[in-house]
Parts: structure tokens; sequence; C-alpha cells
């Protein structure tokens, strides 16, 4: 008897995100905050001196995007775009604002995490997290990511 085909990982990865962004996003939404700003603003903490392309990269958005959500994090006061090291390029700074709603955003997140991950144990999501890095590392041949495994 043939085996139902199993699904494309792609295709796995891109549901979960559905799911996962969808939750995210209700719960960031107090903070005036969505997944996509969470995690251009966590990047920015990890990674203060990537440039606009190197940020856009990382966060998997246009450049055009990019500008996007840093003009709408601007104008609520979390960063500004100082100059940076050739007269052609912006650094991004974070406020102390941004730092502060990080630090409040993620206990939600981190709630939201484990009500998502439902049954899996521990040493289950420990795995998922690496597996997941190592991948965005290897995809995005970014080293960075696999900082903390």
């Amino acid at each position: 008897m043939d085996q139902p085909p199993k699904p494309p990982i792609p295709y796995l990865l891109a549901y979960a995100f559905t799911l996962a962004a969808r939750r995210a996003d209700e719960e960031l939404r107090p903070y005036g905050l969505s997944v996509r700003k969470f995690g251009l603003l966590v990047q920015l903490q990890l990674e203060p001196e990537l440039t606009m392309s190197e940020l856009a990269r990382q966060l998997g958005v246009s450049r055009q995007s990019l500008h996007e959500l840093v003009g709408e994090l601007e104008r609520a006061g979390h960063l500004s775009r100082l100059p940076g090291a050739t007269g052609r390029t912006r650094r991004l700074v974070l406020s102390r604002s941004a730092r502060r709603l990080i630090a409040h955003a993620e206990e939600p997140l981190t709630r939201m995490e484990a009500d998502f991950l439902g049954n899996m144990d521990p040493s289950e999501v420990e795995t998922l997290r690496t597996l997941l890095q190592r991948l965005l590392a290897h995809a995005t041949d970014d080293e960075t990511w696999l900082a903390g495994t």
C-alpha cells in the first residue's frame, strides 16, 4: 500500500509561520507592535551595527517594507536614524522606550509560545529552536543566528 506523500517542509514552515504570526500579532497589538516590528527591534538590539540592507535581509523583507517599518517605529519614538559610517548610510538606534517595550512584550510572547507549542516537552522545544536557528544561519549565510545555541 502506498504511503501518503509527506507535506513539503516549506509548506509546513509557511503554515506554522501564518499561525504563529497571527497569534503573536494579537499579543503584541496592545504594545503597538506587530511580529515584524518586534523582530526588527530585537534584531537591532542583538546587532546594532546592521545596515538597512543587512537588516532587510535578516528580516526577510524588501528594503521598501523595511523603510515603512522603520518609519512607523521612528514616529512612535522607538528608534532614530543617525548618520552611518559613510555619507550615504544611516544607522538605526533604539530608544530607551524601545528597550523597555521589548522587555515588556517578551512576557506575553513567551506565554503565547508555550501555548502555541502545546504538548511539546522542553527538550523538543529547544531542538526545534536549534534546528530553526541552524536553518536560518544557512539560508541567510549569517552565523549570528547560531548565537546562544
